[in-house]
């Protein structure tokens, strides 16, 4: 038995036009999760009440939360399931598209199976634009090439349904911690090719708010960011102070090299604190973590002067752009090693620790 879930927030009747192609497919086993929808919607749900198993939010909780809410039913009535897929309640997924997910499950048993959209011809540009930015940040952030990280459509084994309830997130940000999830504990992520639809230029059908739920997507670079900020308005500030101090006994080039070097020591070390504290939150292990540290520190120094050199002693550019341009390159170089080198084992181990669902 195959199992369809659809969260669903304000749907109207392509809602039920999806559950009664799924039935006349032979999927007739659904599960619509109404996610705090509106008074006038409620028509629509009643409609589906006698075809599909009706869950209800009391207020609107985030698609992640409906998912959750979805699977927390499947674990507490067990039964033989062969596969889950999960749609969106917009119309975006044809039947066809969710049967082809569910034969490859069947090939893949332990795989997360995607259905990725092909986004050619006239896409709207929110979501051409949102799908680029954001696999190449998964693409960072996992090291896995994932060619659409939004979509909706997906399928995997009930064995996967304790896994995927204890992973975090509760709206948007839910599936893209998915994702992470499977590519830190080595799930395979198999990739189906889909039709792309939309109903409109600007996929107003979409309930994603750009700014809140893109936040809450990018929430590990985005705080990795903010501390890479903070020390890098460190080593600015100190870079012109100590480079003015030491041009009182050093060649102006030997002053800017040594400026920079000083500044690097000390806003690495205030950049160790914030990163393993507060973002990769390293509990055990520490004094190993700061030993590998410092020697990625060190290489990046290397690179920082050398690069800093270069652009300033013979480019001739202005200390303050050639600082600026040699920090923005060397940004991706410390959050790669960082995530997946220098705090990957302690992620790993308290993953392990907590039934490897954590991010």
């Amino acid at each position: 038995m195959d199992i369809a879930i659809i969260p669903a927030y304000n749907p109207d009747e392509k809602l039920l036009e999806l559950v009664r192609n799924l039935r006349e497919s032979g999927l007739e086993t659904i599960i619509v999760v109404n996610d705090g929808s509106e008074h006038g919607t409620i028509h629509i749900f009643d409609q589906l009440k006698k075809y599909v198993t009706l869950l209800n939010h009391e207020i609107n909780r985030g698609k992640g939360a409906a998912i959750k809410t979805a699977l927390a039913y499947i674990e507490k009535n067990p039964g033989e399931i062969d596969g889950i897929v999960l749609l969106d309640a917009d119309g975006q997924h044809r039947t066809e598209d969710a049967l082809r997910l569910l034969k490859e499950l069947q090939r893949n048993q332990d795989s997360l199976v995607l259905g990725v959209r092909q986004f050619k011809g006239n896409i709207p540009f929110r979501s051409l634009f949102g799908n680029t930015v954001t696999k190449f940040v998964f693409r960072m952030i996992s090291g896995k090439w994932v060619s659409d990280t939004q979509t909706g459509l997906r399928a995997f084994s009930k064995a996967m349904v304790p896994k995927l309830i204890a992973i975090k997130g509760e709206r948007y940000e839910y599936e893209m911690n998915v994702l992470l999830s499977c590519a830190k504990s080595d799930i395979r992520i198999a990739q189906v090719p889909i039709t792309t639809i939309y109903h409109d230029e600007k996929n107003t059908c979409s309930h994603f708010r750009t700014i809140r739920d893109s936040v809450r997507i990018y929430g590990n670079i985005l705080a990795f960011s903010g501390t890479s900020f903070l020390s890098f308005l460190l080593d600015y500030i100190l870079f012109f102070i100590l480079v003015q101090i030491f041009m009182s006994w050093f060649l102006k080039s030997d002053a800017v090299v040594l400026g920079n070097i000083a500044a690097r020591l000390i806003s690495g070390a205030f950049n160790y604190y914030l990163n393993s504290t507060f973002i990769f939150k390293e509990e055990n292990n520490r004094f190993k973590s700061m030993i590998s540290y410092a020697m990625l520190a060190g290489f990046i120094l290397f690179l920082n002067t050398a690069i800093l050199y270069i652009l300033y002693d013979y480019l001739g550019l202005n200390r303050a752009i050639a600082k600026l341009i040699t920090e923005l390159l060397l940004f991706i170089i410390s959050f790669t090693v960082q995530k997946f080198i220098i705090f990957n084992k302690g992620l790993k181990r308290r993953s392990h620790l907590k039934g490897g669902n954590n991010l």
